[in-house]
């Protein structure tokens, strides 16, 4: 039988919805906390048992297999990418939060590959359950045959990389990717930009800026998308909210006109298939999200375990940063 993965978290703000997630991952296990020393991290590492280091030269590849690097990247003003980089040199492999530089992420999967480690970064937002039952609908109406015909949805500015992780999974890839221009409406505090993902024609509004001092003023909304296909729509109300099913409302026309009503035409209209409606944020920031953690840890463990450092994931995550820059563009002028 494998030795469980040994992890190290590294930052216990949003880390501690990692800490819970490993807690819930068979195959891994947490070993110690790498953080500055502040009463918080001492009070986690007290509370779950765990080794804590306060210096990046207090750990080594002998203790730890896996970093899960949950410290703000250089992009949002943190030193998150120069943490995995000196993990990822000592041999250890690293699993960083979103959002990573595309020049952060090409450098640190170089280090990676020189010395023998993963590097993978999570995008998160699109292994949170909502999100799963909606991607998982996605993938059963392409299976049946069901072309994605258009694709609609809003988020925060904080949000946005994610946001667009979850359209170009919807779409089927990042590229190519058009952004019209020419038909950007900004109306008080949202952007709605037009522009197509893989062949798919997409609307998406995004609600505040790039000015550090107001970008989580008008956060709004996490991740709300819309799809329709050749004969129903999807949709996620939130990554906290609901994944409902709805028909093309043609059928009813067709269903009045027909006389004899086969099973096809006799559906369902709507149908809730997720619904997070009357949990908690206590629940859903201390249950349900350390599952987004625990399913990329558990897709990935081959990943982590083999210590490879697969092309494809530094190709989509760099093709989806180079989105991700001029949908962002767009927004801070």
């Amino acid at each position: 039988m494998d030795q469980p993965v040994r992890v190290l978290l590294c930052g216990t703000v949003f880390g501690r919805v990692y800490l819970r997630g490993v807690l819930k991952t068979g195959g891994y296990v947490l070993k110690g906390i790498l953080s500055k020393g502040s009463a918080q991290s001492r009070a986690v590492a007290a509370e779950y048992g765990l080794r804590l280091h306060t210096d990046l030269s207090e750990v080594s590849a002998g203790e730890y297999d896996l970093a899960l690097v949950v410290v703000r990247s250089g992009i949002v003003g943190g030193s998150g990418s120069e943490i995995a980089a000196a993990l990822l040199k000592k041999g250890i492999s690293v699993v960083q939060e979103q959002p990573v530089h595309a020049e952060e992420a090409i450098e640190n999967y170089r280090l990676a590959r020189e010395n023998g480690a993963a590097y993978l970064i999570n995008t998160f937002y699109a292994y949170l359950p909502a999100s799963r039952v909606f991607h998982q609908e996605i993938g059963r109406m392409k299976a049946a045959g069901e072309k994605i015909l258009r694709i609609g949805g809003s988020c925060s500015m904080p949000t946005l990389l994610p946001f667009l992780d979850q359209v170009c999974r919807a779409a089927g890839g990042v590229t190519p990717f058009a952004v019209n221009r020419e038909h950007i409406i900004r109306q008080g505090v949202v952007t709605v930009v037009p522009l197509t993902v893989s062949w798919v024609p997409c609307l998406l509004e995004i609600s505040g800026s790039l000015n550090r001092e107001d970008i989580d003023k008008n956060a709004y909304i996490l991740n709300e998308l819309r799809v329709s296909s050749s004969s129903r729509n999807l949709v996620m109300t939130e990554v906290n909210g609901q994944v409902v099913r709805i028909a093309k409302p043609y059928i009813a026309e067709e269903y009045l006109r027909e006389t004899n009503h086969d099973s096809a035409r006799d559906c369902s209209g709507t149908d809730v298939l997720y619904d997070a409606s009357g949990r908690t944020f206590g629940t859903l920031y201390g249950e349900e999200w350390p599952q987004a953690v625990s399913a990329f840890l558990t897709e990935n463990e081959d990943t982590i375990r083999d210590r490879r450092c697969p092309a494809s994931h530094m190709q989509y995550y760099a093709a989806l940063c180079d989105l991700w820059k001029e949908v962002s563009g767009l927004l801070s002028r």
